[in-house]
């Protein structure tokens, strides 16, 4: 149902990620095998078949800890990096050595190895499920996330009274919204996140850290091949942070699980107008471009313009019907014959939908814009209003206040009949509103004597 203009908006939607494109499964699936700390928990699974004593903790003994470093070159990707905080998590006094403890423990975790009255063994199915790429991203999946949380605690035991469980996620959506295959610098990432609205406070001492604690948390996910680190710059230059094709994946499926619209490209395209348009308020601003970019890639100008139409050709999607010519605006250099014939159809949002396309696109003469606006001017208007009222009347009294657009609505008090004539269905209800919140008093009382006036003269056709 729409919302009634005189009634206060929902609570408006999270704020969608931008869309991108995923690689096809097997392509990630193949990348999530080669990352460190998958291929090392595989190896560390195929190298205890058929079987191997371990202790009390699930451990191997030290020698054949040694031997299976030796074997399998379980060395560290970088020495330079800080120690990952799972490595402990065997317990005891003298825990295995990280470049063990970590793959090992994940291979346990996740059902590659079983562990049974004192022996670990491959998993029966081991090598068959290690083909699958379903299965791989299932495992790697699920390796990430951990990660991801194993860094959040890392970050408060390391810095007690941190907001470490806050930071991660921003830093992951940051990388999430930047460009593929761009490169951020670690002291970007350190400002966003100081700047960031929804962070918490952090004190002077963790601000000093923070670029150090920040590189502690990416390394534990380089790990895991989400990230990748360039930090030997020519000249010492700042860490380069790459969020990587199988990165993008893991982020998007934690987004999705936290209720935060994750789309894809491919999945824009096919969308239905109405739909569409209605999701695009929910984007950032550079996000929106991209999901509009898509969505007319996908279809001819014609075929927009035609879907569009249909879209906005009801009462109560105001916003909807702007958003409609905000998406045309984008390609009206195609459209010329097209938006000027509709502006003769007998279905006022679908003309008026034109003027306002044909309004914004540089294409017109200035007479052509004065009898545009003769016309179509007071219906355009009266949409405009019933737009910003959509968010409230707020966010009518924002429209009315800003520079660009205050001002407007004393062409609707002008001429009160021809106004009637326009007939836009929410004319009495901008001009009530108009009423309560114009912060003029004089103009305020016009448009309470205009609501009154055009609702006594309305055709029976048009009253409820």
């Amino acid at each position: 149902m729409d919302t009634p203009l005189h009634q206060p908006p929902s609570d408006p939607p999270r704020v969608s990620a931008r869309p991108v494109r995923l690689h096809p499964r097997t392509q990630l699936a193949f990348a999530a095998s080669h990352c460190p700390l998958y291929a090392n928990a595989l190896a560390l699974a195929r190298w205890a078949g058929p079987t191997v004593p371990v202790t009390a903790r699930g451990f191997p003994d030290t020698t054949l800890i040694h031997e299976a470093v030796r074997t399998l070159s379980l060395w560290p990707a970088d020495h330079t990096a800080p120690p990952l905080g799972r490595a402990a998590d065997g317990g005891g006094a003298d825990p295995p050595t990280p470049a063990f403890a970590l793959p090992w423990w994940e291979a346990v975790r996740l059902g590659m190895v079983e562990l049974a009255a004192g022996q670990a063994r491959p998993a029966p199915d081991l090598e068959e499920r290690a083909r699958d790429p379903r299965q791989i991203l299932l495992w790697w999946n699920d390796m990430f996330e951990t990660t991801v949380e194993s860094a959040r605690g890392d970050l408060t035991t390391t810095e007690p009274g941190t907001t470490g469980p806050d930071l991660l996620p921003l830093v992951l959506r940051s990388l999430y919204e930047a460009p593929d295959r761009s490169r951020v610098p670690l002291t970007d990432l350190v400002a966003d996140l100081l700047a960031d609205p929804g962070a918490v406070p952090v004190s002077a001492r963790v601000r000093r850290r923070l670029p150090d604690l920040l590189l502690h948390m990416l390394w534990q996910l380089a790990e895991t091949g989400a990230v990748h680190l360039d930090h030997r710059r020519p000249g010492g230059g700042p860490c380069l942070v790459r969020l990587t094709p199988l990165g993008r994946y893991g982020v998007r499926q934690i987004l999705l699980s936290v209720g935060v619209p994750a789309p894809l490209i491919d999945d824009i395209g096919p969308t239905g107008a109405a739909e569409f348009l209605d999701s695009l308020r929910s984007y950032s601003s550079d996000g929106r471009l991209i999901a509009i970019d898509s969505w007319l890639a996908a279809r001819t100008p014609a075929r927009a313009l035609r879907e569009v139409c249909e879209a906005v050709d009801r009462p109560g999607v105001e916003l909807r019907r702007w958003d409609g010519a905000a998406v045309l605006d984008l390609t009206s250099s195609y459209l010329g014959p097209q938006l000027r014939g509709l502006l003769f159809c007998d279905r006022p949002a679908r003309a008026h939908l034109a003027a306002i396309v044909l309004l914004g696109s540089r294409m017109l003469r200035q007479d052509e814009i004065d009898r545009i606006m003769a016309g179509r001017g007071p219906w355009v208007i009266v949409d405009m209003l019933a737009c910003a009222l959509s968010a409230g009347e707020e966010g009518l009294a924002d429209f009315l206040a800003s520079p660009a657009t205050g001002g407007l609505e004393a062409l609707l008090l002008d001429d009160t009949d021809r106004l009637r004539r326009a007939g836009h269905p929410d004319t009495v209800g901008v001009l009530e509103a108009l009423g309560r919140v114009h912060p003029d008093p004089a103009r305020a009382a016009r448009a309470r004597t205009a609501a009154s006036l055009v609702r006594s003269l309305r055709r029976p056709d048009q009253a409820g």
